[in-house]
């Protein structure tokens, strides 16, 4: 028992002996004083840019911290910020650029004015560039339409918050030749954009995309090029559906459609034709009951397209129409439209009873749409529409 007492005193001691020692050496450390620690960046952040980060975060009243250093590449990299104090509460925000594209982790330290240094503080930031860029794709155009104000709508593809899609830039011909270039904010569901007076095809469009909510930059896809598809007779074709309007009228039932060439041949009423008030205003073709036979008879109008697939199409009104003789809607290079035999000239010509057909421009033409027919007595049609549509 006495041997056992006196190791216990023995090991006493030396743990006093021990403490004594560490409590000399921190006094050596703190000789000058207790360690200072400068107050850290408050909320700092590291928000991703295009080749670059930027610093943010708030320096608490401390008027003390005079400047922070950033380090990274394994502290290989850094750059000192001088801070200018108010007397409050001081944003941080600071700029590096030209960092290789990729995620970075950086420390970040402040310094007071007698040289203290505060604890370090990691974050990782994102670095975005080409990489990212070049792998955008653009958001689909699932269907266009045209209305009678000119007005192209297009119907964009729905899109989640984490495609980071911010906005739509679009760039397209207008009504004053002129090149509109718009950039409209982006939907994420629902999203229909309509290009007022809108001219002719192709458009060009691209996505605008933030790579997270806080990025400092915007990154842009490279333009499409699409041509919109739908009706366009609102865009190119004037007065081509019931009620049609007339330029001339005789006071009883007949009268000549206006903005449509009407050739001599097809006014065998007295001088007018191709225009009747039936139905409130509609295409009426007559042949007979004491009007003459029509021969080669023209109704068409000039427009000017673009490059492009197009439809042209006809409604008649009703069936009493058996579609023989035949009358022939047709699309032809230039002012005016071919005779029936020389319809082989033409882009594109069908039987009215086919209702359409096709044809396709390698560049920008000067093309007359209409109909030609040659009628003999006791034949009639009525048209309620002439269309165009772009394929």
């Amino acid at each position: 028992m006495k041997n056992i007492n006196n190791i216990i005193g023995i090991l006493g001691l030396a743990l006093m002996f021990s403490a004594c020692q560490k409590k000399d050496e921190y006094k050596k450390f703190t000789e000058h004083g207790e360690v200072v620690y400068p107050a850290k960046i408050d909320s700092l952040r590291i928000l991703s840019g295009n080749g670059r980060v930027k610093v943010s975060g708030a320096l608490n009243p401390d008027p003390k911290v005079v400047r922070f250093r950033v380090f990274w590449n394994s502290k290989l990299d850094s750059v000192e910020v001088s801070v200018k104090r108010t007397g409050g509460v001081d944003s941080v925000n600071y700029v590096i650029a030209n960092l290789e594209e990729g995620p970075l982790s950086f420390e970040v330290r402040t310094y007071d004015s007698e040289g203290h240094v505060s604890v370090p503080m990691n974050v990782v930031g994102n670095v975005y560039g080409e990489r990212y860029r070049s792998a955008l794709n653009n958001r689909a155009i699932l269907s266009t339409e045209f209305n009678t104000q000119g007005e192209a709508k297009l119907k964009f593809q729905d899109i989640s918050a984490a495609s980071g899609t911010v906005g739509m830039q679009i760039r397209y011909k207008h009504m004053d030749n002129s090149i509109h270039d718009t950039v409209v904010v982006a939907q994420l569901r629902d999203q229909v954009v309509t290009l007022p007076k809108f001219k002719s095809n192709p458009i060009e469009y691209r996505i605008i995309n933030k790579p997270d909510p806080l990025s400092i930059d915007k990154f842009y896809s490279n333009y499409e090029t699409l041509s919109l598809k739908g009706e366009i007779s609102a865009i190119y074709l004037k007065n081509n559906m019931v009620p049609f309007k007339r330029s001339a009228y005789d006071n009883n039932r007949w009268g000549d459609l206006a903005d449509w060439v009407t050739n001599s041949a097809m006014k065998n009423h007295n001088g007018m034709g191709g225009y009747a008030s039936d139905n409130d205003g509609i295409i009426n073709i007559e042949a007979g009951w004491g009007s003459s036979a029509i021969t080669n008879g023209k109704i068409y109008q000039t427009i000017t397209l673009p490059p492009g697939r197009y439809s042209f199409t006809s409604e008649l009104s009703d069936n009493n129409y058996d579609g023989n003789p035949p009358a022939y809607i047709v699309a032809a290079a230039g002012v005016g439209i071919p005779n029936v035999t020389d319809l082989g000239t033409a882009l594109g010509s069908t039987a009215v009873k086919n209702n359409r057909f096709e044809f396709e421009l390698k560049q920008t033409t000067v093309v007359s749409l209409g109909m030609v027919l040659s009628f003999n007595t006791d034949h009639y049609m009525k048209i309620r529409s002439l269309r165009l549509y772009a394929l």
